[in-house]
């Protein structure tokens, strides 16, 4: 990893990076919720006493921000940052209760059907700074320039950190598995998607972090963004195709299940949450490329 940038993550499924400048602390997504405890002690274990300031979340799902109520217990001044969207998303109640099934089944995924149920309160679940594109937020010695990268969702965020030229990729970018193919993320609107990916490559970075692996080999940087384009194009190909052949949604997401639910993401990812983002890509692309007459 680059120079102050350090790997806490404590469980599979939501990697979690820690940024100590040299006034302020930032953690980049909180992970998950049911190895939340873990990742406190990993982060102290790394502050040696200096408060955690800062959570950079690139988006709402629960497995980016399952651990941040647990955050909030050592560090009650902690700042949580994301999307106004974000923030919205996270005042409604039905979306709180969907992050809680969904890292309730993430837990016995992890660790076994005994897995307890997760406790927290669902109004630590929240943001506390909407930030936006072209934002800066200074760590002293480090600052943090935020993008709106939409695509995976409507409050996804990327974030790059300046002295370093690092950029935290959001997932509609896509996630690149170490020594596997990048797998595409999108699920709200592809044509946002393929904006992210031309945003993200006009940026420059020298290092890249992948959602869900971290940093990627610094060779692969060049022809990054190249890849992301591809594999956006890929997943879209395949599924209009089969909407053209008439396919109900079923069908459909059974197949996509079977070409992208494999290797590293069928690890990191349960069923039940790979089969609700297929359903959410079958939707947006039979609306954004719906049939015309005679297909």
């Amino acid at each position: 990893m680059v120079a102050d940038i350090r790997r806490v993550t404590a469980g599979d499924g939501g990697e979690v990076a820690l940024l100590i400048g040299s006034e302020k602390t930032a953690l980049f997504e909180a992970g998950m919720a049911y190895c939340a405890q873990d990742l406190v002690e990993n982060i102290k274990k790394e502050l040696k006493g200096r408060p955690l300031d800062y959570v950079f979340l690139s988006h709402t799902h629960y497995d980016h921000l399952g651990g941040v109520p647990y955050l909030r217990s050592e560090w009650p001044d902690l700042i949580v940052c994301g999307a106004a969207y974000g923030k919205k998303v996270l005042e409604k109640p039905g979306a709180l209760a969907t992050i809680r099934r969904l890292g309730n089944t993430a837990a016995k995924f992890y660790l076994g059907e005994s897995a307890e149920e997760l406790e927290y309160d669902d109004k630590d679940l929240r943001i506390d700074r909407a930030v936006g594109e072209g934002d800066e937020i200074s760590l002293g010695d480090r600052h943090i320039r935020v993008y709106e990268t939409r695509g995976h969702t409507n409050c996804s965020l990327s974030y790059f950190v300046v002295e370093d030229s690092v950029l935290f990729a959001s997932e509609s970018t896509g996630v690149m598995p170490k020594g596997e193919e990048m797998v595409p993320s999108i699920l709200t609107s592809y044509f946002d998607a393929v904006d992210s990916i031309e945003k993200c490559r006009n940026i420059g970075a020298k290092h890249i972090i992948s959602p869900h692996y971290m940093q990627i080999d610094d060779a692969l940087v060049p022809s990054y963004w190249d890849v992301a384009r591809e594999k956006a194009d890929e997943l879209k190909n395949f599924i209009v195709d089969l909407i053209k052949q008439g396919l109900p949604d079923e069908v459909i997401m059974a197949k996509g299940r079977d070409r992208f639910w494999v290797g590293a993401n069928r690890e990191q990812q349960p069923e039940e949450a790979f089969m609700t983002n297929m359903q959410a890509k079958v939707n947006l692309f039979r609306r954004e490329f719906p049939l015309e007459k005679g297909e």
